[in-house]
């Protein structure tokens, strides 16, 4: 079994997420965060928050969802935002024709011998006749390529007035830049961001969620003047190191050495690149499984000075979790051009007007989550009876039964290794026995934790049990509430990676969790 199989079966057995309207049979593209998984999406979220806007001094907008034709019309998405697709004659199955395209030649071996899309229905239609691919469902004859517009129609009001739902959350911003400019300042640079759900009509959406119709993004449009071309934060991550993909060789660089080697346009795209990188190493997404892709000329639009994605490596293959261009004044210019409106701004040191430039950084943030499942996911067969983790290196004794470390009961231990910033729940308070007044202080602890975290807490089952319930869904810390409770006000907290337990007073149990979370992320 794929471990994006597996995943999937955790998913939907731990309430991380689910298939939408699942009793009448799901329609593929759609799903939803049960109880575990939404409070680990909404900590995803907030960290990105926390790291691209609080600490920035940058602000967060909300924007409509419905978005009138016009607006799109001007960000082009109406005239340009569309996939080739091809149907079967026989079954009318319809499908991506450049994936399709793709995916066949790749498993003959010719991938390097014309399989990407050079944006060229007839290239489509040529490469399936020369190659003779039919429909992977029934084998029928494919109809020609065709392009297939991805935005959701909707009307709006009695006259049913063209809209759509929004395809991205940047348009948004955009059109409400000169009011946020003038009521925020009125000077550059400005940051704005939102986290927000956007639309795509997807053809044939696989792969749960790396495709999907409905989904959430968190875009960060920040707003500049072209004549400075520097952000004054550089200092800070200047010696961080990532990994580059160009042309399809593999190199480190510093942010330091990024726009001399050409990597990046400018010293505003080292920055956000430094910063996404220790945003994706604080999730949890291991470094030698991630590198930023500078994207070719050829794949780079009429209206950008360069295009840097993050991709990250999982089951599935390679998936593009971000999307950064410096899209200089295209949209503002633009959207000054269809509204007819002024979009300029008065620039104090030149003393002139200017259409402000646009660097973007568009993360998905479902793709994230489900890379973060596969990243964090940890199995083990070695347990003791409590349900720890055997140390690494432990081995386990040679009868069965025997005190101390020993093999599972034919079923690998599955656990998920989350960053405690990101775990669904930040601790787990478990009373040793439902009797004797145990359980009536786990409740009263947890009621006291929650003012600060999400508890998980549940008094049925042997302690080993509940610490491997713990451990499933990737809670880091366990506090077990025992007979020594009654006496001293103190419990045992347990640590999720290595199994060891210290005592510590309850009155403390808040600091304590407090300093391991916040040392859990300056380390990473």
């Amino acid at each position: 079994m794929e471990l994006h199989e597996r995943i999937f079966e955790l998913a939907l057995t731990r309430s991380f997420f689910m298939p939408s309207n699942e009793p009448y049979g799901a329609v593929s593209g759609f799903y939803e965060y049960g109880p575990v998984g939404k409070l680990m999406k909404s900590r995803i979220e907030n960290l990105w928050r926390q790291m691209f806007i609080k600490e920035e001094g940058f602000h967060e907008v909300e924007t409509s969802i419905i978005t009138p034709e016009i607006v799109l019309q001007a960000s082009g998405h109406a005239a340009n935002f569309a996939d080739p697709v091809v149907e079967c004659r026989v079954c009318k199955t319809r499908m991506r024709g450049d994936t399709l395209m793709e995916e066949k030649l790749k498993a003959k071996g010719g991938e390097n011998q014309g399989a990407r899309w050079d944006g060229k229905l007839d290239t489509i239609d040529r490469v399936i006749k020369e190659n003779g691919i039919t429909c992977p469902k029934c084998k029928g004859e494919l109809a020609p390529a065709a392009m297939f517009n991805l935005m959701f129609r909707t009307g709006i009001g009695g006259e049913q007035a063209v809209a759509y739902a929004r395809p991205e959350t940047a348009q948004g911003i955009f059109t409400a830049f000169p009011r946020l400019f003038r009521n925020h300042g009125a000077k550059l640079p400005l940051g704005v961001g939102q986290v927000g759900r956007s639309f795509r009509n997807e053809i044939s959406p696989r792969k749960g969620l790396v495709r999907m119709r409905e989904f959430t993004q968190m875009e960060l449009e920040f707003f500049f003047d072209p004549a400075e071309q520097e952000y004054p934060a550089m200092a800070s991550v200047a010696d961080e190191k990532m990994r580059f993909q160009r042309n399809g060789a593999s190199e480190m660089k510093k942010t330091s050495e990024l726009v001399a080697a050409g990597i990046a346009t400018n010293g505003i795209m080292a920055y956000f690149l430094a910063r996404q990188w220790q945003f994706y190493r604080a999730m949890g997404i291991r470094e030698t499984e991630m590198w930023l892709r500078v994207l070719p000329k050829e794949e780079v639009p009429h209206y950008s000075k360069g295009n840097v994605d993050m991709e990250v490596q999982t089951s599935y293959g390679n998936i593009e979790t971000i999307g950064n261009a410096y899209r200089t004044d295209f949209d503002l210019g633009a959207h000054a051009k269809f509204s007819k409106k002024d979009f300029s701004v008065f620039v104090e040191a030149r003393k002139e007007k200017i259409i402000p430039h646009v660097f973007e950084v568009s993360m998905g943030v479902d793709r994230l989550f489900f890379c973060l499942l596969e990243h964090c996911f940890r199995e083990k067969d070695v347990k003791d009876e409590a349900g720890n983790h055997a140390p690494a290196g432990a081995s386990p004794p040679a009868q069965e039964g025997a005190v101390g470390w020993k093999l599972g009961t034919g079923k690998d231990w599955e656990w998920f290794d989350f960053p405690p910033v990101v775990a669904p729940y930040q601790a787990a308070v478990f009373p040793l026995m439902k009797k004797d007044g145990l359980a009536e202080k786990a409740q009263a602890l947890a009621g006291l934790l929650r003012k600060d975290f999400d508890i998980f807490h549940q008094e049925g089952g042997s302690i080993g049990k509940r610490y491997a319930r713990a451990d499933e869904i990737g809670c880091p810390y366990a506090l077990t509430v025992d007979y020594d409770t009654l006496h001293d006000d103190t419990v045992t907290i347990r640590y999720r990676n290595d199994g060891k337990q210290e005592r510590i007073k309850i009155a403390d149990c808040a600091a304590v969790i407090k300093k391991n979370i916040s040392e859990a992320r300056v380390t990473l």
